[in-house]
């Protein structure tokens, strides 16, 4: 090789993909390090065929496209033991078992939209029209609560029965080895198919929907602990409802869906671990007109709706810091919504639940519970229901802002963040805005729910002005 010469394009493709050495190397899972992903760029240590295909996963590109040397020669001395360990290659079984585990994850995510219909059929009484959401008895009020009046409680959370280690779901998973399986579904994705973000932290969970008291109930929990049933939830569904092109197949039933079977009432909150979301419609509100944003989920940074159209900000609630402080400011919905919008619309760096608890009268936040309290900006939730496909639980709120205090909030939106592209184009709250992109089929479940909930109640929430 001459002086100069790039031994490979690893190290280009990285570089656009905006990623550090170390971001690839947790995308990869253990064994693999900072250090074995620069020995790879140098051209010191050439990847097995398995890391050829995860690096090419990683970058977006075809194995080719790596620029490596066609067949990998067999280094005359190791820079290290760790390179002994990585260059090993794997039982052809258990690469056939994790391709064909990641083929099914990537059906998932390439159709959770018809996913989430399919699912929704299972329980055709507690469909909401056509969002790919389900409710349970009186989880729907009768018209938009002002968030203000919705009462949160703390409450006891018992174990689940269910946590996704069953045997049910453990047939949803690949070998690690040749004598050995992934234990937990959150295992394999952290080692077969890491999104950016992908981190276990503290989360509440929802235990109790209580709308003649106003109220919604919640525990304690982990999105690792939550992710175990969910993503088995999803994972089951696709690789029976899709066949091994990603083409639906006839309609399964909950006879073909063991794990599915095995939840029960998918609204007993007791029996699994439920994860709450927020979701947040965000309308501009200019006289009588009015208009929307939207956030299309990048695939390779998150772990679920990956390339779908959702309402903008949406977010776990949980928690900013694990700080008793934070704990206490946070349980609060209006704070997870203020938070998230900062995060997804201004940039602000993400509370990854270590730091110190936010300061809600600085910044952004400051100047939203200001409008909120002169009735410039107007929050409500529209109910509870729970995603068909995940049955994770899903909190829809609507925010109407006042043009002036939209267009001065506006002024510094980013156009992409961590977990995707902020869409340019505002949308008309009108029918035809809104139901073109209802049945455009690219909207999450949770968006959909909000959208559709909104549009029915949209003279209560933006009554004429005189």
């Amino acid at each position: 090789m001459s002086t100069g010469e790039t031994p490979n394009r690893l190290s280009a493709l990285r570089e656009r993909a905006s990623l550090t050495q170390q971001e690839v190397a947790v995308r990869l899972g253990a064994p693999v390090t900072a250090g074995q992903v620069s020995r790879w760029e140098r051209g010191e240590v050439v990847p097995v065929p398995r890391y050829r295909r995860m690096l090419a996963q990683v970058f977006g590109v075809s194995v080719a496209e790596l620029g490596l040397p066609a067949t990998p020669p067999v280094p005359r001395s190791r820079s290290s033991a760790e390179d002994w360990f990585v260059a090993d290659e794997q039982d052809s079984r258990v690469v056939e078992s994790q391709d064909r585990w990641r083929a099914t994850r990537a059906a998932l995510n390439a159709n959770r939209h018809q996913l989430a219909q399919v699912a929704a059929g299972l329980y055709p009484d507690h469909r909401l029209t056509d969002t790919g959401l389900i409710a349970g008895e009186g989880w729907i009020p009768d018209g938009p609560v002002d968030l203000a009046a919705v009462k949160l409680m703390e409450a006891d959370a018992s174990l689940s029965a269910l946590d996704g280690s069953e045997r049910e779901a453990a047939r949803l998973l690949p070998d690690q080895s040749l004598m050995r399986p992934f234990p937990r579904y959150t295992t394999a994705v952290r080692d077969l198919a890491r999104p950016r973000l992908f981190e276990d932290r503290h989360a509440w969970r929802l235990v109790g929907v209580d709308w003649s008291a106003g109220s919604l109930a919640f525990g304690d929990g982990t999105y690792f602990g939550f992710a175990d049933v969910f993503e088995s939830l999803a994972h089951e569904l696709a690789y029976v409802a899709l066949d091994a092109d990603g083409r639906p197949v006839p309609v399964p039933s909950l006879r073909d869906l063991p794990f599915r079977r095995l939840v029960g009432s998918p609204f007993d909150l007791g029996r699994r671990p439920v994860m709450p979301a927020v979701s947040t419609l965000t309308i501009r509100r200019d006289g009588d007109a009015a208009e929307f944003l939207m956030h299309r989920r990048d695939p390779r940074a998150v772990a679920a709706a990956g390339g779908m159209l959702q309402v903008i900000p949406s977010g776990i609630f949980q928690p900013s810091s694990l700080l008793p402080a934070a704990r206490a400011a946070d349980f609060d919905l209006w704070r997870n919504i203020q938070r998230e919008l900062a995060e997804e619309l201004l940039g602000m760096p993400e509370a990854d639940g270590h730091g110190r608890p936010v300061d809600y009268t600085s910044g952004p936040f400051g100047v939203l519970d200001e409008a909120r309290d002169a009735g410039r900006v107007r929050v409500w939730c529209l109910g509870v229901a729970l995603d068909a496909l995940t049955l994770v639980g899903e909190i829809l709120t609507v925010l109407v802002a006042d043009a002036d205090v939209f267009d001065h909030l506006a002024y510094d939106f980013v156009d992409r963040n961590d977990e995707g592209q902020v869409v340019a184009e505002r949308f008309p709250f009108t029918a035809e805005g809104v139901r073109g992109l209802l049945g455009s089929g690219r909207v999450a479940p949770a968006g959909a729910g909000c959208l559709d909930l909104a549009w029915r109640w949209r003279d209560m929430l933006l009554p004429q002005q005189r």
